[in-house]
């Protein structure tokens, strides 16, 4: 499932616009000990013959066969997994109740797919079917949403050819098919797993970024099925130090990055009891952070509520890098433990909410070119305590211009900023964080926010 992600215009009030959120629903939204994925590397999936009528939903000569099979195949390539194709005349999901044994890909129009959209206006849901001892799937279903409108009711539509107004189809597929393989909701801003989907035109451009995977999308299903030769792991606590105890910090988030080039390689969120477990890593050199996860509902629309659920209450902490230099050695697991002390273990005061170009903010990532120049929109508290020093792009492929800061006169009492960065014309396809240090010292980051794709 997808919400809307909003789109806030710099000309005027940072009036709040339209967009969409992912997120299946049936699988469990923080980090569990217990992995959920198919037995199997060879995986049916049920195609209905609803995808090839006329819906309402579908711009007319849309390439809606075209558009899954290619999400399904960027899947595969991830991993290995293969997806046999079959066709149903089934339009309905199963129930919730007990599945069907189909892993039905649907559009149909019926009450029961419906029936999964009276939360709001989510671009599609995936339903899947999961033993809770063993983790294994043996269903998982896919709809997208027969009606799909926006927040002020008007109707939209899914299309293939970046058609502004519409939302991408291969991008909607890319990430229903993650939750059927067993993902849930990545914070990676540049993810296909992250939790919004924008609309074509969103920055006046094409919203097809996420029919790529990024690097922690692959990490992440290589960790499900992947071979674990070759490659290594990393897995420890962080704890929040208050009041003279160790508390476990839940739902945290810990991300890894490319010593070398900067790009995010890897993302997850703590355990209940504080623990994580990144595996499928590369060899090599990592920077860690972790950053904590504002999750309440009046804020879930911003960057660092990307979820679509929401896990037990912590006490919030200020972002940290753990180590500026891991290594990771194959067939190894590398321990990795922090304790969270003054200052970190304060609320955070610099809150980055939303990011964007070309005069709209957003909380989809920001696409780039290599050679590329632009000026990049950060809004949220505390963004106008940074001084021009304070920016820093993770990889050496990226600068910013510090005497290009600026500070935007807009209505409304959200600090938004505004200054340039220059991408190298050598610069790698990936995601790539922003980090962000006021005159205080106080650190947050924007994970994964630029996007480059690859060329091809």
């Amino acid at each position: 499932m997808r919400r809307p992600n909003p789109i806030l215009a710099l000309v005027a009030l940072l009036a709040l616009g339209v967009s969409s959120q992912p997120s299946s629903f049936d699988l469990p939204a923080a980090s569990q000990d217990r992995q959920i994925r198919w037995p199997t590397k060879r995986i049916e999936v049920a195609l209905s013959t609803s995808l090839t009528a006329p819906s309402p939903a579908i711009k007319p000569e849309s390439d809606v066969l075209g558009a899954l099979r290619r999400a399904l195949a960027s899947w595969s390539r991830a991993a290995d997994v293969t997806f046999v194709e079959v066709s149903s005349k089934a339009q309905s999901v199963s129930p919730t109740n007990g599945g069907d044994g189909v892993s039905l890909i649907t559009i149909g129009s019926t009450a029961e797919n419906l029936e999964l959209f009276g939360e709001g206006n989510t671009t599609a849901r995936t339903r899947v079917f999961y033993d809770q001892d063993t983790g294994d799937i043996s269903e998982a279903d896919v709809v997208i949403n027969p009606i799909p409108f926006s927040a002020e009711g008007e109707p939209l539509q899914f299309s293939t050819d970046g058609t502004p107004g519409t939302y991408d189809l291969e991008s909607t597929f890319a990430h229903e098919i993650g939750h059927l393989l067993g993902l849930n909701h990545s914070h990676v801003i540049g993810a296909t797993m992250q939790a919004f989907q924008a609309l074509n035109g969103t920055y006046g451009l094409p919203a097809t970024t996420e029919r790529a995977l990024s690097q922690a999308d692959v990490t992440a299903l290589r960790s499900l099925y992947g071979t674990r030769e070759k490659v290594g792991s990393i897995e420890g606590r962080i704890q929040n130090s208050i009041d003279g105890n160790l508390v476990s910090a839940t739902a945290a988030h810990v991300w890894i990055e490319d010593l070398a080039d900067g790009r995010v390689v890897a993302s997850c969120l703590t355990t209940a009891g504080g623990r994580f477990n990144i595996t499928g890593v590369p060899p090599g050199n990592y920077k860690a952070m972790v950053e904590y996860l504002d999750m309440q509902p009046g804020n879930s629309t911003a960057l660092s509520g990307a979820t679509d659920r929401k896990p037990a209450r912590q006490r919030a902490f200020r972002s940290v890098e753990i180590t500026s230099r891991l290594r990771v050695v194959p067939d190894k697991t590398t321990p990795l433990n922090y304790v969270l002390v003054p200052p970190q273990n304060s609320p955070p005061a610099l809150n980055p909410r939303f990011l964007g170009i070309n005069g709209e903010l957003s909380t989809v990532p920001v696409p780039a070119a290599a050679g590329e120049k632009l000026t990049l929109y950060i809004a949220g508290s505390g963004v106008d305590l940074i001084p021009g020093s304070g920016f820093v792009l993770s990889s050496p492929f990226m600068t910013v211009d510090p005497a290009s800061l600026t500070l935007q006169q807009f209505h409304g009492s959200t600090p938004v900023i505004s200054f340039e960065v220059s991408v190298a014309p050598n610069a790698p396809a990936g995601d790539y964080t922003i980090r962000l240090q006021a005159n205080s010292g106080e650190l947050a980051f924007l994970v994964g926010c630029i996007k480059i794709n690859p060329s091809n």
